[in-house]
């Protein structure tokens, strides 16, 4: 009966010892294949984040500014819109490289002045990866103020249980030859059916260089 307990115990000393090594290399395979899924992701992403950051390249002029499509009904935001779009008539935008290297923004409207830089980011979201311009103001009003004529802390705050859906510096972006709308996005709120997006602003621009 002694023998057997020893043997019992030596047995399970042994396959404690056998499990350290072995989760040591389950966790070091997790962490290989993760490393190279990222990397993966980052070469099928960087193509097309660069080619959006060269047909960002140009002047635009803004066009209108309207209401993005959410889940929440934005009438009365869409006329608040408007009103900050006939402000906005003589808006440009410029992107350009500086030192053929640094992605560069300037916006001008009237005498109001913003310069900053921009980068193209990629996000996944399941097996789509979506890519977001993102900007770092440098000098003049935070970009979402001058684009929009509001303040973003006080569209964020107007109530306390919404929550912004990403940070106002990433940007939802479409553009074509001719063609650039950018989308600050929305809220998450409260509503009576439960939580809800909200659509966020629209603005659109035209090449004018």
């Amino acid at each position: 009966m002694k023998f057997f307990s020893v043997f019992i115990l030596s047995v399970t000393v042994f396959a404690g010892c056998a499990s350290a090594p072995y989760q040591e290399m389950q966790q070091e395979r997790d962490r290989l294949r993760q490393a190279y899924e990222d990397a993966l992701r980052k070469n099928e992403s960087e193509p097309l984040e660069t080619a959006l950051a060269d047909k960002l390249i140009g002047t635009w002029q803004f066009l209108e500014m309207g209401a993005a499509d959410g889940d929440i009904s934005e009438e009365v935001a869409a006329l608040a819109y408007q009103r900050q779009s006939r402000a906005r008539k003589h808006l440009t935008l410029q992107f350009f490289l500086d030192r053929n290297v640094l992605h560069q923004y300037k916006g001008t409207n009237g005498s109001a002045e913003v310069t900053g830089r921009f980068t193209i980011s990629s996000q996944r979201y399941g097996d789509v990866s979506v890519q977001f311009l993102r900007v770092f103001g440098e000098t003049g009003a935070p970009f979402y103020e001058f684009l929009t004529g509001m303040s973003a802390n006080r569209l964020r705050n107007q109530d306390s249980v919404s929550m912004k859906a990403v940070p106002e510096n990433w940007l939802g972006v479409s553009v074509t030859a001719e063609t650039l709308e950018l989308i600050f996005h929305g809220k998450m709120e409260l509503t009576p059916n439960g939580w809800a997006r909200s659509g966020g602003i629209r603005c659109r621009f035209q090449r004018i260089e």
